[in-house]
This record gives structure tokens, sequence and C-alpha cells, in this order.
């Protein structure tokens, strides 16, 4: 029912061909192109140019922005590998710095070391000295003592306090002097 419907209609107009030139309609189809394309010319055709320049523009300003970008990181690791190369010779320095300085102070602490030795050995030897020097004092002193006890024996008479003082003396010089 639809098929002769649509075959009454066609009929009814009479059968077009679509190879007939009719001037009126290709008028029309004229103007309401120029029509159209004025109007896409005005309202889309500019704003998509206008979006694709900003869009381009923004796209070459992310490069540039990419590449200084780049270029700034290179920078900044070239500066970072030169303070490295600065800070690693200045850490060598301090180590050969600090490697003298212990040695530095090994050598002083012998020194030291040594030289508190020897004083402490002259010390010993003074100590030593005065030691022996305190005995035979006291040895020539006893000495005397039993000599002139002695002597008093023999002679069968007793000094008196002075003159075993005198003669204490006297023995103890010249063994001293002897000794010198």
């Amino acid at each position: 029912m639809v098929y002769s419907l649509a075959t009454s209609v066609l009929l009814a107009a009479g059968d077009p061909n679509p190879l007939d030139f009719k001037s009126d309609l290709a008028l029309w189809t004229a103007v309401v192109f120029l029509l159209l394309l004025a109007v896409l010319w005005k309202f889309a055709w500019k704003p998509i140019a206008e979006g694709l320049d900003s869009r381009e523009k923004h796209i070459s300003g992310q490069i540039a922005d990419a590449e200084r970008a780049n270029h700034e990181a290179r920078q900044l690791l070239a500066d970072h590998q030169t303070k490295l190369a600065s800070a690693q010779d200045e850490v060598r320095g301090i180590i050969d710095q600090a490697r003298r300085d212990a040695e530095k102070l090994g050598r002083e602490m012998l020194d030291k070391a040594k030289s508190e030795a020897a004083a402490e050995r002259q010390r010993s030897l003074q100590q030593i000295e005065t030691a022996t020097a305190g005995a035979l004092q006291e040895l020539a002193q006893r000495s005397a003592t039993l000599a002139v006890d002695l002597a008093g024996k023999i002679v069968r008479s007793r000094l008196n306090a002075a003159d075993h003082a005198g003669l204490i003396q006297k023995a103890v010089d010249e063994f001293t002097a002897s000794r010198n």
C-alpha cells in the first residue's frame, strides 16, 4: 500500500529527469550556495582559522618553553657537575691537609714523648746522684765517727763534742774533695 501511494505521487508530478536543466532552480541553488558560503566564511571559517592559529601559537610557545627549560636544565646540570668536581677537589684538599696535620701531630707527640722520657731520665739520674751523694755523705760521717771513736780508744781519751764535730766535718770535706 505504501508502494502504490509513492508510485501515484511520482506519476502525478510527472517523471522528473535529473539531467534536465532548469534555470530558476540553478539560480536559486547558486544563491543558496553563496549565502551558505558567506555564512560559513563569517561564522565558521574565521573562528576555525583563529582557533587553529591560536592553537598553533600555543603549541609553538609550549615548544619554546620546553626548549628553554631543556637549555636551563642542561645549564643547571653543567653547573652541578662543576660544583661537584669543585667539591671533590675540596674534599681531597681537606683530606690531604688532615693527613699532613695528623703526621705533624704524630711527629710532635713523638718528639714530646722523647723529650719527656729524656727529662724523666735526667730527673732519675739526678735523684740517683743525690741519693748517692747523701749515702756517701752518711757513710763518710759514720766512718769519721767510727774513726774518731777508734782513735779515742787508742789514745784512751775522749774528745769533746766540738772537737769531734770538727774532725767529722774535716773527714767529710776530704772525702768529698777526693771523690770530685
